[in-house]
């Protein structure tokens, strides 16, 4: 087998290098064959992931946003055969947790090299860039419109002087002061749907949303299904009595919280909204998202193996 290691040398603010070099150390040892591409800004892990060729299994090396870029880069590459690997070096393994995937370095190498493919699913996003053009993309883990794009964009920042669980939360408070609510049409499956001044809204493959948040949904990596989940109507001081079923994984059940299954949905506003998706601001509405059940295959550890 031949791999290829997209390597994100700004994982945990270039804090991850060790980890880097012990990987690439002892597949040396191992005799494995592969090659390293480090990634040198937003969009190269994709680029390369999507234009890459002599390789079985392409690596993520870094965060959830490498992990994302490479994801999206092997769906848009169309190139089925291809599996996914991930050596997780980032501050928020939202993506591993949900996958089952170790984050401790020598057991993450173990998985890579011994463990089981697992076809699991993802999902495509249509939505328009900063020009109103149209865009495509995949996800593995969530896509958000509101408050989600305004802590993402920011969070972003704080991380770095902040870590993980602190930074996200400054961003969540500041987006509680300060997000306008939106108007948004939905259309989940075939039923419309009308939600006046949302707050927030998510549509969720994975039920780890960042930094410890999280909704119990009841989600399966393979089972062909979305979950959108939508806060609407509340002020800030409603939505900061909300804040702690975010962690405690019971958001969703709570009066006046609209959530539903479903394989497709559809998103419009009134007006200009913001989507962000897997961490990372990306443009705007109108946005139709759907899943695509089996279509990653990813390296697993065995007792993950897909039926």
């Amino acid at each position: 087998m031949s791999m290829l290691l997209i390597i994100n040398p700004g994982s945990r603010a270039g804090r991850s290098a060790h980890r880097h070099e012990f990987w690439c150390a002892e597949l040396r040892r191992r005799g494995v064959s592969f090659e390293i591409i480090r990634t040198v800004g937003p969009g190269h892990a994709r680029e390369v992931a999507r234009t890459q060729t002599g390789h079985d299994m392409v690596v993520a090396v870094g965060g959830d946003g490498t992990i994302n870029e490479v994801l999206d880069g092997l769906l848009l590459s169309a190139r089925v055969e291809l599996t996914m690997g991930v050596l997780y070096a980032g501050t928020s393994p939202d993506f591993c947790r949900f996958h089952g995937i170790p984050t401790e370095p020598n057991a993450a190498l173990e998985v890579l090299l011994a463990g089981q493919v697992c076809a699991v699913d993802a999902v495509r996003i249509e939505y328009r860039g900063e020009d109103g053009e149209p865009l495509t993309g995949h996800f593995g883990c969530s896509c958000s419109v509101g408050m989600g794009a305004a802590v993402a964009s920011v969070s972003n920042r704080l991380r770095p002087r902040l870590g993980d669980a602190l930074g996200t939360g400054a961003a969540v408070l500041r987006a509680l002061a300060t997000q306008p609510p939106v108007d948004l049409q939905l259309t989940v499956d075939d039923d419309r749907v009308e939600l006046p001044r949302t707050n927030h809204l998510m549509v969720l493959k994975n039920p780890h949303i960042a930094s410890g948040l999280r909704l119990d949904l009841g989600l399966e990596t393979a089972d062909g299904r979305l979950c959108v989940v939508a806060v609407h109507g509340r002020s800030p001081l409603g939505l900061l009595r909300l804040l702690p079923g975010f962690y405690s994984g019971r958001a969703a059940e709570a009066e006046g919280v609209f959530s539903r299954l479903c394989e497709r949905v559809t998103i419009r506003a009134e007006g200009r909204a913001d989507i962000e998706f897997d961490g990372d601001p990306h443009g705007r509405l109108h946005a139709e998202v759907s899943i695509l059940p089996g279509a990653l295959r990813l390296q697993c550890a065995t007792s993950r193996r897909a039926k």
